[in-house]
């Protein structure tokens, strides 16, 4: 009878203390530790030199970020949420509910820097960026993929829409260096997604490990049509939108590089050596050093016991 009473449920509580994978665990207090709010970031410190830029400077900026928007609402409202079928841990689930949490401050990101610097314009740049051909190309390709593809596919898109179809649009923004409040936003913004792809390309090596060889080279075949055709897309946005075309394809392509790596593929583009991609590079999370990062964390002797002190904000 205790049975038949408890053949009805289809949730249960989560217990932390019952950890099927410590990655789930440290990538959750990585996302929380790691925690913040657009409103935070002082952006209007950065009006006086906003003011100081050429106008075409200051448009490509705004159609850059309404374009990082779009594709960041997407990645919470579709992307994300579309991975969720796939969780192995109940664990895994809170990580997605995160994600799905802070892309929603990424996208807002956009609106604070859109008020900061041009209060009442912010309309004029989204309405630009949901009109954009390739940008609602690149998207068309996401959600097809989102709705029917599967679990492994999910995952390999929404890892490249972080980098490579996210970074060549920063790349206007991240050279002007006169704008250290912004550029401090999307810092934040790069720093989350790095965590997000380490996660869940660990998730996805997971997985594709337990294909057969055959499978393992259909995946792989897919996932380098797919990477090739969004690429060739975002080529077409940035080479008709940024006046250093060349410069943001580059990150776009450092961007490839970077998710096949996480993938545990080789990768297939040509990068130029550049400060810019330095510096994401220093941002970026390996598989290996990830892997490390969160056996390190798991050692009992680097837990630290909590003190009064330590509710003192």
């Amino acid at each position: 009878m205790k049975g038949d009473n408890m053949s009805y449920l289809y949730y249960k509580a989560i217990n932390w203390d019952e950890i099927e994978d410590n990655v789930d665990k440290y990538t959750w207090e990585q996302l929380t530790t790691n925690f913040w709010l657009d409103i935070r970031v002082p952006v209007t410190n950065d009006q006086p030199n906003w003011a100081q830029l050429p106008t075409a400077a200051q448009q490509q900026i705004g159609q850059q970020l309404a374009a990082s928007s779009l594709l960041a609402v997407f990645q919470s409202e579709v992307g994300t949420p579309a991975l969720r079928h796939d969780k192995r841990t109940q664990q895994e689930e809170a990580v997605l509910n995160t994600i799905t949490f802070m892309k929603s401050v990424h996208a807002k990101s956009c609106t604070t820097i859109f008020r900061a610097l041009v209060p009442g314009k912010s309309q004029t740049f989204f309405d630009w960026a949901d009109a954009d051909p390739q940008l609602q190309a690149e998207i068309e390709q996401l959600t097809a993929v989102c709705q029917s593809g599967t679990p492994l596919q999910k995952k390999a898109l929404f890892m490249l829409t972080e980098t490579a179809l996210s970074f060549g649009k920063y790349a206007t923004v991240l050279q002007q260096t006169t704008l250290p409040n912004t550029n401090q936003m999307l810092h934040n913004i790069l720093q989350g997604s790095a965590i997000f792809c380490a996660y869940l390309g660990y998730k996805f090596q997971l997985g594709f490990n337990e294909l057969a060889p055959s499978a393992q080279a259909d995946l792989t075949a897919w996932i380098t049509q797919q990477f090739n055709r969004l690429v060739n897309l975002e080529a077409d946005y940035l080479s008709a939108t940024c006046e250093d075309a060349e410069a943001a394809l580059n990150l776009c392509r450092y961007g490839v590089n970077q998710t096949l790596a996480a993938l545990g593929l080789s990768a297939s583009y040509s990068v130029t050596p550049a400060p810019f991609v330095t510096k994401l590079a220093h941002i970026a999370i390996d598989q290996d050093q990830f892997r490390q990062q969160v056996t390190a964390a798991n050692h009992p002797a680097d837990l630290e016991v909590m003190t009064d002190d330590d509710y003192d904000f």
